[in-house]
């Protein structure tokens, strides 16, 4: 399936670091959801592109803790973004979830970038005075 989002290109980022430092811990979605104290399905909705849902800088520090990770440096992107929001139009990979690493140990990869493209000012207002539903979503193809 091919999809366009628009999201802020730094939880872009966050998010794809998240879902790799937490493959690299050995720990389901449900694993975490649990550790953080929310419900089972919250990182099935964060790590999802076609969710709304984001991390707040609360959960955030939570989810930090609960990695138990040293600086939160290590879910952070590692240069400045330079954009604000974004559309991103990704091919979403067929995973087996049981199975999140490869053979080198390594995070499997749940999408392949197409596109990023930057929005521009004109853009962004227009995106944010719109009351339509599901206007960060835009299904390109369904194969």
């Amino acid at each position: 399936m091919v999809i366009e989002i628009i999201i802020s290109e730094f939880d872009f980022k966050v998010i794809r670091k998240l879902r790799e430092k937490r493959i690299l811990e050995d720990l389901t979605q449900e694993d975490l959801s649990a550790k953080v104290g929310v419900s089972e399905s919250f990182f099935g909705n964060i790590e999802n592109p076609k969710q709304p849902q984001k991390l707040n800088m609360r959960m955030f520090a939570r989810v930090a803790k609960a990695l138990e990770i040293k600086s939160y440096l290590e879910l952070l992107p590692e240069e400045i973004v330079t954009n604000d929001l974004v559309k991103i139009r990704l091919k979403l990979l067929k995973i087996n979830k049981r199975k999140e690493k490869d053979e080198n140990g390594k995070p499997v990869k749940n999408m392949k970038i197409i596109s990023i493209k930057a929005m521009s000012d004109k853009e962004i207002s227009e995106y944010t005075a719109s009351n339509e539903k599901n206007k960060f979503l835009r299904i390109i193809s369904k194969h």
